[in-house]
């Protein structure tokens, strides 16, 4: 039986993680064996196929920062070793370095994957330098743009491939097409780089022009605080709904009037996806590295604006609730370009690629 390992620090809330569990799903239908490890206990946020194996990889609490990345390195080469691995997939950041190094001298091949700015992952100085370093050694590379993978040296551009995020089964054939709320929504973690701030500030905008509009904000994280404090001071309590972490956020949201992307950096941002998805137009930043441009081509399937501009981003969701011919436009084209993201082709690509490098039914 062919074995892959997929290599994640959590599994709480965050697309990457989401589109992780989802390959994880896919590769066990696919009678793969597979595990997935990551550094803190699962909060069952994803539904994880029961085939799946899950280990947490633990270390001292008095460990110091290089002789716990040491362990996790150590751990993680075990890991490949006892189950003979074919393949180890690994997402995000300073996961992705560790991962290069377990694998080296091992017959696993080795897969990283950015999730976002690549600039924003790795930075500046020393990581930076490791990053662009140690990418050359992994087996395979996976981006979600053409400017996360220009970060990298042509060695490593050379050996990579560009997927989409797959759509969730959840908004897969879930198009809505009733009447829509005067409801304004947005969904994933709350997270400074999600700037919710602007949203706030761009929903006290167009609050001026249409009274009856609400926001309704899904997600939960470190700037929950923050976000309930600025409602306060907006005066919006009233019409703005946090609504925390949940399970049916397609469901809940299906009939929304407008969804908008309010980031200053993205990788492929799922929740915009799912909003084209279930037909809802899409007003996004037009964030590094480039994610938000992939899907939200400016005018067709939704709107750009650019980041940390409130009075543009309340001017185009305002021209999409006060003209009808541009909504309706925006939702047919969003719905009509969310159906090359079908789960069954991105997990195939994903499948071709390892099994290309892995050398099988060669």
């Amino acid at each position: 039986m062919k074995t892959i390992v997929f290599y994640i620090a959590t599994l709480t809330r965050g697309g990457a993680e989401r589109v992780m569990v989802n390959l994880a799903n896919y590769f066990v239908k696919q009678d793969y064996r597979v595990l997935i490890l990551t550094l803190v206990p699962d909060e069952g946020l994803y539904e994880i196929d029961s085939k799946v194996e899950h280990r947490v990889l633990t270390m001292p609490e008095d460990g110091g920062r290089i002789s716990n990345a040491l362990g996790r390195i150590t751990q993680v080469r075990r890991v490949l070793k006892e189950v003979q691995a074919d393949a180890l997939v690994s997402f995000i950041g300073k996961t992705n370095l560790r991962a290069i190094l377990a694998g080296l001298l091992t017959k696993t091949k080795v897969f990283v994957s950015v999730r976002s700015a690549p600039g924003r992952e790795y930075g500046f100085g020393l990581q930076r330098l490791l990053a662009r370093t140690l990418f050359c050694f992994a087996d395979g590379c996976i981006f979600q743009t053409e400017q996360a993978r220009d970060f990298f040296p042509k060695a490593v551009r050379k050996k990579s491939r560009i997927f989409y995020n797959a759509l969730s089964d959840g908004c897969v054939d879930k198009r809505y097409t009733g009447a829509r709320k005067p409801e304004i929504v947005t969904a994933g973690r709350m997270d400074p780089v999600k700037n919710h701030a602007l949203l706030l500030d761009a929903f006290s905008l167009m609050v001026k022009k249409h009274p009856e509009l609400t926001l309704t904000i899904y997600g939960d994280g470190d700037c929950m605080a923050a976000v309930r404090d600025q409602a306060e001071r907006l005066k919006l309590t009233d019409k703005i709904n946090l609504k925390g972490d949940c399970l049916d956020v397609p469901e809940q949201m299906k009939d929304a009037g407008v969804f908008v992307l309010s980031s200053d950096f993205e990788g492929m941002p799922n929740a915009v996806a799912e909003a084209m998805a279930l037909g809802i137009p899409v007003v996004s930043t037009d964030c590094p590295s480039g994610g938000a441009r992939a899907l939200v081509h400016d005018g067709e399937t939704g709107l750009l604006v650019p980041v940390r501009d409130p009075e543009r981003m309340a001017a185009a969701v305002l021209r999409i609730l006060d003209d009808e011919a541009l909504a309706r436009k925006l939702s047919d084209n969003g719905y009509a370009f969310s159906l090359t993201l079908h789960p069954d082709r991105i997990h195939r690509q994903w499948q071709n690629y390892i099994e290309e490098v892995c050398g099988f039914g060669v």
